[in-house]
């Protein structure tokens, strides 16, 4: 439990009879001698610390699930009982979610047949093409019909899908919510023609052909996939399939197997109580993803991806700003969630569940501050994505300016075309409502590699980035007003209803 000082609560209690308890409580909360002191526990030792626990080669990479992301997320919540803050699950520091692993069955279980008006072909799995397992069983039998995208997917149940992904539509092809547009036309499968170098259709099998981890329980076995190399296709096929138009008379038979098992996946978190009785009951959130995408591929004879600035960076900094909250002499007004999430690598999971079954009411959560690869790159810089959508962004600003000592410049999104704002865990509450800003260093060549090592991250850069958002959260902690939305970036941003 955080310790108060009773004697700084003392003109709160008297004023508080005269209605005034709130401005007053603001006044005395968290004073900036006492901010200055806990931002300068935040340091490079104790951040080097941390992340050589949580990115070493025993934790394996921290895939969902796995023991070792297990562990993870048990030693964070040790730090933060011993930090003094309080559970924030509910019945402990952990919460748990349900999730489905899908593995694709044996080769001689998936099958992919095509027939046409001038030939007939069985591909073979592995080789001419891999599948996406959806469920247990997935089939289909029907007619090739040639779509451009998501946008124009059909919907009858006797017709299969065929899209053809090159390098110059691929972004646009995977960043187009493709998943969600065959859920809601319902073709009866898709066939993905990659007509792509053979060494990209082996990264893509080996990412998109495998396992594959699900949110919650599945409702139902959903739509076939198969991806097939353009290459393997039938001739006449593949040159109507380049030229953009099919002839009538193209048939597929797709039968995707797969072995299905349900498991179960941690978030951490904690809340530090604020001190203002009319506003303890809002809250600032504070997150980051701990877990990795486990063991994969051997590059250089090593095959444990680390995930130490993705985001095993971004997870001991919030685990750091929480133990600079703790040590404050005055909680701030407001209440400081801290909450370190997994699943972002299997498709922002973690945070799905939490914004879906919240601990702390998201109608009362005034912000949401993501901190997700924040180790690497410019030293002296920082993306924060969302900066132009509330108030936050300038807030964060003037902060940075306030404290030149930081050296740490807070600039603009500048790969609109990489779609990061849908990629990171503040996704989940900026689309229903809470203000968000997303901290982000950029990726690199490092990327999803095992050569995403401890030894790479720049520690005094996170630790001036860690104090910044500090001094950020606290401020918001603190305001009289909640963060605000600009108009233009609501309506745009935040999805209503939600069922």
């Amino acid at each position: 439990m955080h310790r108060i000082d009773v004697r700084k609560l003392l003109p709160c209690a008297v004023l508080a009879v005269l209605a005034t308890a709130s401005s007053a409580c603001g006044q005395v909360a968290s004073d900036e001698s006492d901010a200055d002191r806990v931002a300068g526990l935040i340091t490079e030792a104790n951040l080097r610390t941390q992340l050589g626990i949580i990115a070493h080669d025993s934790m394996r990479g921290r895939d969902t699930p796995s023991p070792e992301l297990t562990e993870t997320a048990n030693y964070i919540a040790g730090q933060f009982e011993e930090f003094g803050l309080e559970p924030g699950a509910g019945d402990g520091y952990i919460q748990s979610y349900p999730m489905t692993r899908i593995r694709p069955a044996a080769a001689d279980r998936q099958v992919l047949e095509i027939s046409g008006p001038a030939s007939s072909d069985d591909l073979q799995y592995g080789t001419d093409f891999f599948v996406q397992a959806t469920g247990a069983v997935a089939e289909a039998d029907g007619l090739l019909v040639l779509v451009q995208g998501a946008s124009d997917m059909p919907s009858a149940a006797n017709q299969i899908a065929v899209l053809r992904v090159t390098t110059a539509n691929i972004r646009q092809v995977f960043g187009g919510r493709l998943r969600d547009a065959i859920q809601q036309a319902g073709p009866a499968g898709l066939l993905v023609v990659l007509d792509l170098p053979e060494a990209r259709f082996e990264q893509f099998r080996g990412f998109l052909g495998s396992e594959r981890v699900v949110f919650g329980e599945l409702e139902s076995d959903g739509v076939p996939v198969a991806f097939a190399a353009q290459s393997s296709l039938p001739s006449e096929l593949s040159e109507q399939v380049e030229a953009g138009s099919l002839e009538d008379g193209w048939t597929a038979r797709l039968s995707v197997r797969a072995e299905v098992e349900i498991e179960e996946a941690p978030n951490t978190i904690a809340v530090l109580r604020g001190l203002d009785p009319d506003l303890r009951d809002e809250y600032v959130l504070l997150t980051a993803h701990m877990d990795h995408v486990g063991v994969g591929r051997a590059v250089e004879g090593d095959s444990i991806y680390n995930g130490a600035d993705d985001d095993g960076s971004g997870t001991v900094t919030v685990v750091e700003i929480a133990r600079a909250f703790a040590s404050l002499e005055t909680a701030p007004r407001r209440s400081i969630i801290f909450m370190t999430v997994s699943g972002e690598e299997k498709g922002l999971l973690g945070s799905r569940y939490y914004a879906e079954n919240p601990t702390f009411p998201l109608e009362n959560t005034v912000a949401n501050i993501n901190l997700d690869m924040v180790g690497r790159n410019w030293s002296d810089t920082i993306v924060a994505i969302g900066k132009a959508e509330s108030t936050l962004g300038p807030q964060v600003e003037r902060i940075s300016a306030e404290h030149p000592e930081l050296d740490m410049a807070v600039i603009d999104d500048i790969w609109p075309e990489e779609s990061f704002y849908t990629r990171s865990d503040h996704y989940n509450f900026a689309t229903r409502g809470v203000p968000i800003l997303f901290f982000f260093n950029g990726t690199h060549d490092q990327y999803h590699q095992p050569a995403d090592e401890v030894e790479l991250i720049d520690y005094d850069k996170m630790a001036r980035l860690a104090r910044l958002v500090f001094y950020l959260s606290l401020e918001v902690a603190n305001d009289e007003e909640r963060p605000a939305w600009d108009p233009e970036a609501y309506e745009r941003v935040v999805r209503t209803p939600r069922t």
